[in-house]
């Protein structure tokens, strides 16, 4: 294993995820960025972790709009057509919600809900907006390509049909079990 660099002049190294190694409390200031990113990137994480822990509740929570962190939480907005998201991370879960994201965070998780609309539209867009805006352009470079391609051309002119419709399939999560297909056969025979 190789040595690790040196910090950059005032800052202290930090071990993924953990501590300053110095023992400094720098990181107490919420509004400046840690050394894991800047504000955006650490409210992803945390995110990510709420996901991981309480996947429809994170799912949830990535609807809304990320506001800042305030010394005792964090500022959030939901859209006005979210109210399922927002009853899902708001209402009876939100003390699970707020632990998860106080142990991402290292720091209060307690969700400081905004209602202004002029607040909603002025924050960047939300984790779960940005992930639909990116699946919606993959979808439309994939459907181009498809369209492009010389051997769907030749097989659309040999045939003489026409692309009605491209359906997207996500490739399946690495951990996820295989399940058994049921041919409809019954039981072997020996």
């Amino acid at each position: 294993m190789g040595a690790r660099p040196a910090p950059p002049p005032g800052r202290s190294a930090v071990s993924a995820g953990g501590p300053s190694s110095t023992g400094d409390d720098d990181d107490d200031d919420v509004s400046a960025p840690s050394a894991g990113g800047s504000e955006h990137e650490r409210w992803r994480r945390a995110v990510d972790a709420v996901r991981a822990a309480m996947p429809r509740h994170g799912k949830s929570l990535s609807y809304a709009r990320f506001l800042g962190f305030a010394p005792d939480g964090v500022r959030i907005a939901f859209p006005p057509d979210a109210g399922f998201h927002r009853s899902q991370v708001i209402g009876m879960s939100r003390s699970g919600v707020e632990a998860e994201l106080a142990k991402a965070l290292g720091r209060p998780g307690k969700l400081l809900e905004e209602a202004d609309a002029q607040a909603f539209q002025a924050a960047p867009k939300s984790i779960a907006e940005v992930e639909a805006s990116d699946r919606a352009t993959r979808e439309k470079q994939i459907e181009a390509r498809v369209r492009a391609h010389p051997a769907v051309r030749s097989v659309l002119r040999h045939l003489g049909g026409s692309i009605e419709h491209i359906q997207y399939l996500e490739p399946v999560p690495k951990d996820t079990p295989a399940v058994p297909v049921d041919d409809g056969d019954g039981p072997g025979v020996d």
